[in-house]
C-alpha cells in the first residue's frame, strides 16, 4: 500500500467523521495526518510500528491506525462510520470544493443521498436558501457535479448527443467529400448512453489523424472515449453507408428479424421502403418494439407539434424565473399555452406554497394572463402524494385550480405493493388531472421505486389521468416501455419539461426523443393538442370533479 493510497483514508476518516459532528480535534487530527503521511519521503509499508510513531506530526494513535491499515487493509474506526453512511454522501465526500459541512446540511435538511439526486436539486434552485450556500456556490458546485457523471462509462443521452453533434459537425469541416452520420445508441435516442457510434467514409488512417488532433476524445491502447464513454467509428465504402446507417443504428434483434440484403441505396428510407417494409425512425428499432413492427404508424409525436408547455415552476416555489418570464419564454418558443405548477406546501425543501402564498400566485396568474394576449396561462400545483395516496391541499383548494399534477417527492422506499396502492389512490382522486414522473428515478444515480405498472396505467385509464412523461433528461420518466401499454389503454402522455427556469422548457426535446421510442402518435399526446382542444380536455377534467 502506498504513502497515496494511506493517506486517502486518513483524508477519508477525517472527512466522514466531521461529516458526523464529531469532536473537532479528532477530525482535525485525521486530516492532518493525511498531509503528513503524503509529504512522508520513505514508503509506510517499509517501516515498522516505533519507526512510524516516531515520525514528526504522527504519534501513538495515528501510528495504531497506519499499522492495522497495513496489517490488515482496513481501519476499523472508518468502517464504523461507512456502514453508516450512504454510498452516494461517500462519493460527495470526493467533489473538490463540497466540504463535510455541506454535505450534512443537504443530508440531513434535504435528504439527498446520491450525486444524481443533489445535481437534480440544483438545476430546481433548491439549494440557495439553505445555510452556507447561494447562487455562486450552487453554480459551481453544479459545474462539479456534472463533470463528476460525466467521468462515468455511461451519460445521458442530452451529453452524448451535444458531443456527437459536435464530431459530425467537425468531421464535415475537416472531410467535405466523405459522409458522416450519428448511428447506434444515439442516433435511437436512447435514455443513457454507454458508447458513442459514429459511421463514416473516411479512411482508418484519416480518423486516426482526426482523433490525435481533437482536443474532446481521448485515445488509449484499446479504444477511444469522451470522459470514460466509449466513442467508435464505423468506417464503410461510400457504395453501403445507407444499408449499414440503417443496420448500425437498429438494436441487432431488432434488424435481425428484418432479414434485409445489403445492396445499395440512395438513403436510409429506401433501405426499410425498397424491402416493403414502412420506414421505421431510428428510435424504434429497439428489440422492446420487435411485437410492435406490425402496429407501426407513421403519424409520430415530433417536437414541433407540441403546442403546449405542461409543468413549469418559477420563483413562487424552487424555480429561477418570474411568471412572466416563465411565460414570455415559452411564447418565444411558439407554444400557445403554458401551465404554471409550481410545488406545494408539503415540498418544504422546494419552497412549497402554503395555502395563502397559493392564492397570492392565482391573482398574479390571472393578471399576467390577461396582458398575455399571445399565450393562454393556465393555474395548477404539483401537488405531493402523501404516504397514504392523499394530495396535500383539500378538495376546495384544488377545485381552484386548472391543473393538478399528482407526484411522489418523498418517502421513496416503500415496496411495489404499497408503492402501487399510493399512486393508484392519488390517482383515483377526483381532482388528479396528471400524474407526475411516476416512479421518481434520476437515470444513472436513482433507481425509480417499484411499481406495478399495469395496475398504475388501469387506474389512469379508469379515472381519466394522462400520465406524465418528464422530458428532463435526468428522469425521462415514465419510461418509454410502458407507452404501449398505455396507448392500448387510451391514457394520455403528456411530455412536460418539469421546467425551472427559462432553459429547462427546452428540455422538452428530450421527452419527444423518448416518446418517439414507442411511436407515440400525435393524438394520444396531451399538450400535442392545440389551444381549443386542451381547454375541452380541462372541461371534461373539471366535470369529473363533480
Amino acid at each position: 500500500m502506498t504513502n497515496k493510497e494511506i493517506a486517502s483514508k486518513f483524508n477519508l476518516l477525517g472527512k466522514i467523521m466531521e461529516l458526523h459532528g464529531e469532536n473537532a480535534f479528532k477530525t482535525k487530527s485525521y486530516t492532518n495526518a493525511y498531509l503528513t503521511i503524503r509529504k512522508l519521503p520513505d514508503d509506510l509499508a517499509d517501516m515498522v510500528e516505533p519507526e512510524i510513531s516516531a515520525l514528526s506530526g504522527i504519534g501513538k494513535a495515528i501510528s495504531a491506525k497506519i499499522t492495522e491499515l497495513l496489517s490488515t487493509g482496513e481501519i476499523q474506526t472508518l468502517n464504523k462510520y461507512l456502514d453508516i453512511t450512504p454510498s452516494g454522501i461517500i462519493q460527495m465526500l470526493g467533489i473538490k470544493g463540497f466540504g463535510p459541512k455541506k454535505i450534512a446540511v443537504i443530508w440531513k435538511e434535504l435528504e439527498i443521498e446520491t450525486i444524481g439526486e443533489l445535481l437534480y436539486a440544483v438545476n430546481e434552485n433548491r439549494l440557495v436558501e439553505l445555510k452556507g450556500f447561494g447562487q455562486k456556490t450552487q453554480a459551481a458546485l453544479k459545474e462539479q457535479l456534472e463533470y463528476y457523471l460525466e467521468s462515468s462509462d455511461k451519460i445521458h443521452f442530452a451529453t452524448a448527443e451535444k458531443y456527437a453533434k459536435d464530431i459530425i459537425e467537425k468531421l464535415n469541416k475537416v472531410f467535405p467529400e466523405a459522409q458522416h452520420q450519428i448511428t447506434g445508441q444515439v442516433a435511437r435516442k436512447n435514455n443513457i448512453i454507454d458508447c458513442i457510434s459514429l459511421i463514416t467514409t473516411s479512411n482508418d488512417k484519416s480518423i486516426l489523424e482526426f482523433v490525435e488532433n481533437d482536443s474532446i476524445i481521448e485515445k488509449y491502447d484499446d479504444g477511444m472515449s469522451i470522459h470514460n464513454c466509449t466513442v467508435e467509428f464505423l468506417k464503410v465504402k461510400p457504395n453501403e453507408f445507407h444499408f449499414e446507417l440503417a443496420k448500425s443504428s437498429s438494436d441487432a434483434d431488432f434488424w435481425e428479424t428484418l432479414n434485409i440484403e445489403k445492396d445499395t441505396y440512395q438513403n436510409e428510407a429506401e433501405v426499410f421502403t425498397k424491402n416493403k417494409f414502412p420506414y421505421y425512425i431510428p428510435e424504434f428499432r429497439e428489440k422492446e418494439n420487435i411485437p410492435q413492427k406490425e402496429n407501426y404508424k407513421s403519424n409520430i409525436i415530433e417536437a414541433d407539434m407540441i403546442k403546449g408547455c405542461i409543468h413549469n415552476h418559477s420563483v413562487y416555489s424552487d424555480g429561477m424565473n418570474s411568471i412572466e418570464e416563465m411565460i414570455d419564454a415559452a411564447a418565444d418558443e411558439g407554444y400557445e399555452y403554458f401551465v404554471l405548477t409550481d410545488h406545494s406546501k408539503s415540498a418544504f425543501y422546494a419552497n412549497g406554497l402554503q395555502e395563502e402564498r397559493l392564492y397570492k400566485q392565482l391573482d398574479e396568474i390571472r393578471t399576467v394572463d390577461q396582458n398575455n394576449p399571445d399565450i393562454k396561462l393556465f393555474s395548477g400545483i404539483e401537488s405531493d402524494i402523501l404516504s397514504n395516496g392523499d394530495l396535500d391541499y383539500s378538495d376546495e383548494i384544488l377545485g381552484e385550480l386548472d391543473v393538478v399534477i399528482a407526484s411522489v417527492h418523498s418517502n421513496l422506499k416503500m415496496d411495489i405493493d404499497k408503492a402501487t396502492t399510493r399512486l393508484v389512490r392519488a390517482i383515483e382522486n377526483p381532482f388528479t388531472s396528471i400524474l407526475g414522473h411516476p416512479t421518481g428515478r434520476l437515470l444513472l444515480s436513482r433507481k425509480g421505486y417499484p411499481l406495478d405498472f399495469q395496475k398504475i396505467i388501469d387506474a389512469c385509464a379508469a379515472n381519466d389521468v394522462a400520465i406524465e412523461l418528464n422530458a428532463n433528461p435526468l428522469r425521462l420518466d415514465m419510461d418509454w416501455t410502458w407507452i404501449h401499454y398505455a396507448l392500448e389503454k387510451d391514457v394520455l402522455i403528456s411530455i412536460n419539461p418539469d421546467a425551472h427556469s427559462i432553459a429547462g422548457i427546452k428540455d422538452i426535446y428530450y421527452g419527444v426523443c423518448s416518446a418517439r421510442k414507442a411511436a407515440l402518435p400525435i393524438n394520444s399526446c396531451l399538450n400535442a393538442f392545440d389551444l381549443e382542444e386542451f381547454e375541452e380536455w380541462l372541461s371534461e377534467q373539471h366535470q369529473k370533479r363533480g
